[in-house]
């Protein structure tokens, strides 16, 4: 999977904040871009097939590089889906089911925190690649880039996205409370239409379809200076 690096943004931004670091243009992009995907769910795939081992039930999330999973889109375990569901209602719907006697076929699945799931009954046998997991991703904090079609299709979001934290710091020379409201507008206005997009496409999609930057988002940003 490409990445584009946030810096390759910097060219669109630098200009509307005159001073303004380095570091913190490219913490307010990837803060952005984050912001981006976990509210469009734009940016999904199917992570590498889960071997499920016999008498084990916490199993990790395989997520792209620089990436973290913030939501399960769907699993299957042997061709048949699982459900979600809460720890809390686990316990009601099957109590003791970490007894290794009761173990058998994964029936439901409860995703705990970006890295691990949790599969219910706790796997009897052992079977290779047998969970397939869709999940919406989004980068991590530590990352430096995000998936290229991401990057591409929806940059002028992303910029107003990163225009838009920049210009309401406070107190610095670049702070414009008017031009960031600009921004967060068009920032808002580019991710419901993202938004819309992922979801139509989802509709009748069948599964194992890797996902991101799937369709092209309408050019929204505007440059606004002090000016007006």
């Amino acid at each position: 999977m490409a990445t584009t690096s946030y810096e390759s943004l910097f060219p669109d931004v630098i200009p509307v904040v005159p001073d303004c670091p380095d570091s913190l243009i490219e913490r307010n992009i990837r803060s952005a871009v984050i912001e981006f995907c976990e509210k469009t769910g734009i940016y999904q795939a199917e992570l590498d097939p889960l071997t499920t081992v016999g008498n084990i039930y916490e199993y990790d999330l395989e997520a792209p590089n620089g990436t973290v999973v913030h939501k399960i889109m769907s699993a299957v375990f042997d061709g048949k889906d699982m459900e979600p569901i809460s720890t809390g209602l686990i316990e009601q719907r099957k109590p003791k089911w970490r007894d290794l006697a009761n173990a058998g076929v994964p029936e439901y699945y409860i995703k705990q925190g970006q890295s691990l799931v949790w599969l219910v009954p706790v796997p009897s046998t052992t079977m290779v690649s047998s969970t397939v997991i869709r999940a919406q991703l989004k980068p991590a904090t530590t990352s430096t880039g995000c998936d290229s079609d991401i990057m591409a299709e929806y940059r002028d979001t992303i910029i107003n996205g990163a225009l838009f934290r920049l210009l309401r710091t406070p107190g610095q020379s670049w702070s414009d409370i008017t031009g960031a409201q600009i921004y967060g507008s068009l920032f808002a206005e580019g991710v419901n239409t993202a938004e819309r997009k992922a979801r139509h496409a989802d509709d009748g999609v069948a599964r194992k379809v890797n996902y991101g930057g799937i369709t092209r988002a309408w050019k929204t940003r505007r440059r606004y200076g002090r000016g007006g």
